[in-house]
């Protein structure tokens, strides 16, 4: 959708931000317009204390008729979010932060963490008062050391904290698998899950455990499964349309229920 298009609809960037060349996407005052490669504008925005420029906020702006659902999450989210939201149909307004539609999405939690408030709002500035967020960080985390873990924990708290600052009801997923042929990457995966288990546990934040929804099909240590996109010959970070489909379809199931609780009794 074009600016002018937006405009027509009444539907506008807050006076406190700064269109981003003659596209969609804008930044706060005290940021600047930066080129970011994966944005589908090209756009993003340099954050204060942001080492890099960081993704645009949502595409859309938020429904006024439906609960707005939020998914933070890397490449594999960006996979199962249209599966989510076509299941989620009527029920609430799906979209995916950072607006990011074929790269590593919200990546490692540093890189989140200096750039969540910009994911918090449209890629236009607009904000939204979010009724539910799933959010997950670990694929780009898998450093092997027990301090770049440690650094995982912390950030991944500070992330939790601030989303729960919004008001929304919160749900984090277990990272999903990584098995190449290398038993230590597939050991990161399961430690930084374990991790992420306890912090979301002091803030009884529930769990969606996807790491269980690929095991249990494709086997508790594998290095070929028929949902896996293969990189070459072995089991990829990604997966074909069927693996996407019963992740996209474990998140739809999680926030459904989660918003169903959500709801006064009538």
């Amino acid at each position: 959708m074009r600016w002018s298009l937006l405009l027509t609809l009444g539907v506008r960037a807050s006076t406190t931000s700064e269109q981003c060349g003659n596209t969609t996407t804008a930044c706060p005052r005290a940021a600047q317009c930066c080129k970011q490669e994966w944005s589908p504008t090209s756009f993003g925005c340099s954050l204060p204390g942001a080492s890099r420029c960081c993704k645009p906020g949502v595409a859309n702006p938020a429904s006024t008729t439906l609960p707005n659902c939020l998914i933070i999450g890397d490449s594999v989210s960006i996979g199962y979010t249209g599966v989510a939201a076509k299941a989620l149909d009527g029920i609430c307004a799906v979209q995916h932060g950072p607006w990011d539609v074929h790269d590593g999405g919200a990546e490692t939690t540093e890189y989140g963490l200096s750039c969540l408030s910009n994911w918090l709002v449209t890629q236009a500035q607009q904000p939204v008062k979010w009724d539910m967020i799933q959010f997950n960080f670990g694929l780009h985390d898998l450093g092997a050391d027990p301090a770049s873990q440690e650094v995982y924990r912390q950030q991944l708290a500070d992330i939790a904290d601030k989303l729960r600052a919004t008001g929304a009801r919160l749900q984090y997923a277990l990272t999903t698998p990584f098995m190449p042929l290398s038993s230590n990457a597939t050991m990161a995966v399961a430690r930084l899950n374990a991790l992420a288990w306890r912090e979301m546990g002091k803030r009884k934040i529930p769990i969606v455990d996807l790491y269980t929804t690929v095991t249990s099909h494709c086997g508790a240590v594998y290095e070929y499964c028929d949902w896996c996109k293969t990189d070459p010959g072995k089991c990829s970070y990604h997966y074909k349309n069927e693996g996407y489909t019963a992740l996209g379809e474990e998140v739809a199931a999680a926030i459904k229920k989660r918003l169903q609780k959500a709801r006064p009794p009538p």
